[in-house]
């Protein structure tokens, strides 16, 4: 057989991967991308069909997701989980290990703080803040990250001494932004590093991704083509430097720390899908050192 007619093996074929909050946003890119690459994806989301927790938005489901994969050639099992639950996740990551055996990567991105209406502040004070909401994005976040990573790894991960935990994240700003999302992001940030250096010697690494401005479902039902033109991303240009560190074999040089986008892009040559390497995040620091 010519060698050079082979087709090239997926770079993830027979890894298992579990995406945390999966109906839209970046978790739907990463189920996507991923599943694109290879791995079987265990889809997971409180929004399944008929029972959406933003029924503004049409087919934004776990199930839909799957369907998405399936329909893409790859292979998808969508899961209800409410990750702030830890009896759900259990349940979950045992259905994992009974029926894989595995679990190979772990995409931490359930999030759900800004359901109902709430916003960036809004310009009040920083008194005049929900004070149930700081609380909302700590359990939706680093809580949920907290608790699925924990079960990941006593019932998988731990035991095969190998894997990649991912966080998606955000880079805390200089100056602070929204006081509540810049206390949360920093929660999941110290998580990703602290959980790396205790598993430093494992064969796990762990690593946060942090995106730029991405067009999501959410963000263009609130947003004009206008004001969403320029420095924004879709979800997959993230979901990309995702499937790139899942298939790197020298991922733990990575292990504890927060890495954006654009870094990814640069360290693996991922692009968005229009073929562009935005790097946002860079910008608006060096902008913001300028000023």
């Amino acid at each position: 057989m010519n060698e050079g007619k082979m087709s090239q093996q997926p770079p993830l074929a027979g890894k298992v991967a579990l995406v945390t909050g999966a109906s839209r946003g970046l978790g739907r890119a990463a189920a996507l991308e991923l599943a694109a690459a290879g791995a079987h994806v265990i889809a997971t989301a409180r929004s399944t069909r008929g029972h959406s927790t933003v029924p503004a938005l049409p087919q934004t489901t776990v199930d839909d997701t799957a369907d998405a994969v399936r329909a893409a050639g790859g292979q998808a099992t969508p899961l209800k989980c409410d990750h702030t639950d830890p009896a759900q996740v259990e349940a979950v990551i045992r259905h994992i290990a009974d029926t894989y055996g595995r679990l190979d990567v772990l995409v931490n991105n359930a999030w759900g703080a800004h359901e109902g209406g709430a916003g960036a502040g809004g310009g009040v004070e920083v008194w005049d803040e929900p004070l149930e909401q700081l609380r909302n994005m700590l359990l939706v976040g680093a809580y949920s990250d907290y608790v699925t990573s924990l079960l990941a790894l006593k019932y998988l991960m731990g035991k095969r001494g190998r894997g990649l935990i991912v966080s998606t994240t955000w880079h805390t700003d200089e100056p602070p932004g929204w006081l509540l999302y810049e206390v949360s992001k920093a929660a999941k940030n110290r998580l990703v590093y602290a959980l790396g250096h205790k598993l430093r010697d494992t064969g796990i690494s762990v690593v946060g991704v942090a995106p730029g401005w991405m067009r999501t479902e959410l963000m263009l039902q609130h947003h004009t083509p206008e004001e969403l033109a320029g420095q924004t991303e879709t979800p997959h240009y993230a979901a990309r430097g995702i499937v790139a560190l899942a298939a790197d074999p020298d991922v733990s040089r990575h292990t504890g720390r927060i890495l954006d986008v654009g870094e990814l892009a640069d360290l693996y040559s991922v692009t968005d899908l229009d073929g562009t390497q935005p790097h946002w995040y860079a910008e608006q620091r060096r902008k913001r050192l300028v000023e």
